[in-house]
């Protein structure tokens, strides 16, 4: 994970933070904030502050980190071993049936040296010894030897455990569970911010609603001002004043309703962001604002174009091809388990003996006065091979069910890029009808309150009219939602969510 773009962004967040604070703790509605001012977060900051503070993007950052630690665990087997033996044995005899024996042995030995395995199974090791034996023989002018050598030993597998595919399992298998958890993340930072930009954009709907049905509210007033003026100069009648009442007390109630939605909707996005937080103003406070929502129909992406790129970039498909590595290599490891084991064994030696010095000992070693070489087979074989044939029946069932898992993603994956590409289409078609549809609900407004005001219309249709203008409003914003939600999957899904927001996928993979 780049750390530098982690700090970076903890940074230049701070800001962001403590003005977000500073709004809420001001008890500063939205209606209350002057026309035309910035909003309080824009959506690349909204970005920022979810790819530094989100707690599901940090979690899954660890993954990577955790799987190349398993790289080198796997990959520590072939690391060289240092090793050194010592042992001291002492005996005494107060009886003995032969003068050469004697009643007394003092023995003592070590050796130290340094193996290492290869990927072919090929272990080899270096090691010296001393050996220093003493004893009371009688016989003997000299009982005091010292036996030192230097030695080079092979072991070669010729059959189980020959060959990468045996010994290099377990390497492999570590690989592949390091890509499968990088993908695992970029997954997750797809989602990341998929949720963050569609919380945000929800965010901005629900903003705007609320300011339509504002809007709605005052025009109600209007009316029963109007009704009550026209009741008492006898042009309503009662039933009007109490009908505009009951569309006042129901805009209202729909403010009351926005109001609570727009707070959740701000918890969701400042909680995608990491930055509410319990007991703090961000948790209590007033909302802040967000950008505008814009719609306007776009060219629709050709579907081709767009499934390709998905096969290509989606995250789920590469983390299960890595899956199906790490099952192959599973298999060719259980494959190799039912062979016989047979081993090559080779080894040599240098030896140097002198009665009295170590040091005289070891010169002779060198000097090669003395050598030694050893050349042998070793074989077995597990009676019936039963837990190793089950082994490698379980690793095939795998790879098997895994492969047909990969199926799967794919299927699933273009039954979801077909459907969001069809709501993309269907809704580019439906915006514009929904714009006519705002267009004709205001002409319609406008000329029943025109018609009332004339006494040619009852007050009843000029309610019908304001409500079905109202719902055509939040019809075309909901509209304008549904498009940029349908945008985000098409990216979430093609995995272009990277460059729509400006971003590096280097500066937030791990290489």
């Amino acid at each position: 994970m780049n750390r530098p773009v982690r700090r970076s962004l903890n940074g230049a967040l701070l800001g962001l933070f403590l003005g977000i604070s500073a709004l809420c703790t001001s008890g500063q509605s939205m209606e209350e904030e002057p026309e035309g001012a910035p909003p309080d977060i824009p959506l690349e900051e909204a970005i920022s502050a979810a790819l530094a503070n989100n707690f599901a993007f940090r979690i899954a950052g660890l993954d990577p980190e955790i799987a190349r630690e398993a790289i080198t665990e796997a990959s520590s087997r072939f690391d060289p071993e240092l090793f050194a033996e010592g042992s001291l044995s002492q005996s005494e005899q107060n009886t003995t049936f032969s003068a050469t024996t004697g009643t007394s042995s003092d023995n003592r030995s070590w050796q130290a040296g340094v193996r290492k395995r290869f990927g072919y199974g090929t272990s080899l090791s270096a090691r010296t010894s001393l050996d220093r034996r003493d004893s009371n023989a009688g016989v003997n002018t000299s009982n005091l030897s010292q036996n030192a050598d230097f030695s080079l030993s092979l072991r070669q597998p010729l059959m189980r455990g020959f060959g990468p595919d045996a010994n290099l399992a377990d390497l492999e298998s570590a690989t592949a569970g390091y890509t499968a958890s990088v993908e695992s993340f970029r997954d997750v930072i797809l989602e990341t911010l998929a949720a963050t930009e569609r919380a945000y954009w929800n965010l901005a709907r629900l903003q705007e609603q609320l300011a339509l049905n504002e809007s709605s509210l005052d025009v109600a007033e209007t009316l029963l001002e109007e009704a009550r003026e026209r009741r008492r100069v006898g042009l309503a009648t009662e039933v009007d004043v109490l009908q505009a009442r009951a569309s006042r007390a129901q805009r209202r109630e729909e403010i009351i309703e926005t109001r609570r939605l727009l707070g959740e909707a701000a918890d969701e996005l400042l909680a995608s962001m990491g930055l509410i937080q319990t007991g703090s103003s961000l948790a209590t406070g007033s909302i802040p604002s967000v950008q505008p929502l814009d719609g306007e129909p776009r060219p629709l992406p050709d579907f081709a174009d767009i499934w390709n790129q998905a096969r290509l970039e989606d995250p789920a498909l590469a983390r299960q091809e890595a899956v199906i590595l790490q099952r192959e290599s599973e298999t060719r490891a259980a494959r190799n388990s039912v062979r016989p084991s047979l081993d090559l064994v080779l080894s040599g030696a240098y030896i140097g003996v002198d009665d009295a010095e170590a040091d005289t000992a070891y010169e002779n070693a060198l000097q090669r006065e003395g050598h030694a070489w050893t050349v042998g087979l070793e074989f077995s074989l597990p009676w019936q091979l039963r837990g190793e044939n089950a082994s490698l029946a379980r690793s095939r069932k795998r790879l098997e069910q895994e492969s047909l898992r990969y199926q799967e993603l794919m299927q699933t994956l273009f039954q979801e890029v077909r459907s969001a590409w069809r709501n993309l289409e269907s809704i580019n078609q439906s915006l514009e009808a929904a714009e006519l549809t705002v267009e004709l609900q205001e002409a319609t407004f406008g000329q029943e309150k025109g018609k009332f005001e004339e006494g040619i219309s009852v007050f009843r249709d000029v309610l019908e009219a304001q409500r079905d203008l109202d719902q055509a409003r939040i019809r075309l914003l909901q509209t304008k939602f549904n498009q940029r939600a349908s945008e985000i999957d098409i990216a979430r899904l093609t995995g272009s969510l990277f460059q729509r927001h400006g971003l590096s996928r280097e500066q937030l993979l791990p290489e």
